[in-house]
């Protein structure tokens, strides 16, 4: 059984991230827009929506000395728009039609374009009081993006787990039990 961690830049990610590392190990790590530049591990996968955003990235990543990610995903409609993307992909789960943020999109590719049996959301609680690790504002943007996790429910309810917030609520949380099983 393989479980990715997916990475997504609320503050909470390295607490989340912690908390998630004590319930086991994982085979792989996805990780979307700016987090990606600040995970000092190895990336199986770095993912946006954003993706005329990677090379600013990439270079941030590089300056720090970290490997550069295994693969690069963006949307369909943007591979070859932006430097550095390796695979372009369909965003989004089958029926789901409103974007659940880049971090839905980041689990989509660690389940169905990387085949992880399971994946534990870290920094991707989709609440206006989680902040950005880079930004103390309110992510007001959040509640907007809640339409698409609903609609992606039914192929991630028993694949996806999170530390917090909305989408904690919604999967529920890791075990080491889940995690294993």
């Amino acid at each position: 059984m393989t479980s990715a961690l997916v990475l997504g830049g609320a503050a909470t990610v390295w607490d989340d991230v912690k908390a998630a590392l004590e319930l086991g190990e994982f085979s792989g790590v996805v990780a979307a827009n700016d987090v990606g530049a600040e995970w000092p591990g190895h990336l199986d996968a770095w993912v946006s929506l954003h993706a005329d955003k990677f090379k600013l990235w990439a270079q941030r990543r590089a300056k720090r000395g970290f490997a550069p990610a295994a693969a690069v995903f963006a949307h369909e409609n943007r591979k070859g728009t932006a430097p550095g993307v390796t695979h372009a992909t369909e965003w989004k789960f089958p029926g789901q039609r409103e974007t659940g943020s880049s971090g839905l999109f980041a689990l989509k590719v660690a389940l169905v374009d990387l085949g992880f049996d399971k994946a534990v959301l870290c920094g991707v609680p989709m609440s206006v009081d989680g902040a950005h690790f880079f930004d103390t504002r309110p992510w007001r943007a959040a509640m907007s993006h809640r339409q698409g996790w609903s609609e992606a429910l039914p192929h991630i309810r028993h694949k996806a787990r999170s530390m917090g917030g909305f989408t904690a609520d919604l999967l529920g949380r890791p075990t080491t039990e889940w995690l294993g099983g």
